[in-house]
């Protein structure tokens, strides 16, 4: 998994971040940024699945916001397909402002969709992200799509 460095603060999960060898990201240091790349670069060229959340960090309407660029650069750097994965009404479940999930799920019912993967050989990173993020809003209920004019990418 790649992880922003602040998820190491959280109890528990910190600890397991660092002791399972995860990809952590300092989102305000260019050579960590870097470092992660070719980290992530690594791992898929032992075809080690990577899981990175493409938007960087949850909205707080729960509404798709544009991606980040580097877990498309790493898959297309080494050819790796990337899956798309939907979360239906996380931010229900589980607001930004909560550590862990404070809402019962039988109240409010968050559903995960796994798309086809989808190949990166042979084109540009940023047709990929395009193709994943329409995989993704085409799974997303309309109070998480994207508002119009948000862009694809940050």
């Amino acid at each position: 998994m790649v992880a922003k460095r602040e998820l190491q603060k959280v109890p528990v999960l910190g600890k397991s971040l660092k002791v399972a060898g995860h990809v952590v990201l300092d989102r305000t240091d260019r050579k960590s940024q870097v470092q992660t790349y070719k980290k992530g670069v690594s791992w898929l060229n032992q075809n080690v699945h990577l899981c990175t959340f493409a938007e960087g960090t949850r909205s707080r309407d729960g509404r798709l916001q544009p991606f980040k660029k580097g877990a498309f650069k790493m898959a297309e750097a080494v050819g790796a397909p990337i899956v798309p994965v939907t979360i239906k009404y996380a931010h229900l479940v589980n607001p930004v402002e909560y550590a862990w999930p404070m809402r019962s799920a039988r109240s409010v019912r968050a559903e995960i969709v796994i798309g086809k993967p989808i190949e990166t050989k042979g084109k540009d990173d940023k047709d990929v992200l395009r193709e994943v993020r329409q995989a993704i809003i085409d799974n997303l209920p309309e109070c998480q799509r994207p508002e119009p004019g948000t862009p694809e990418s940050a």
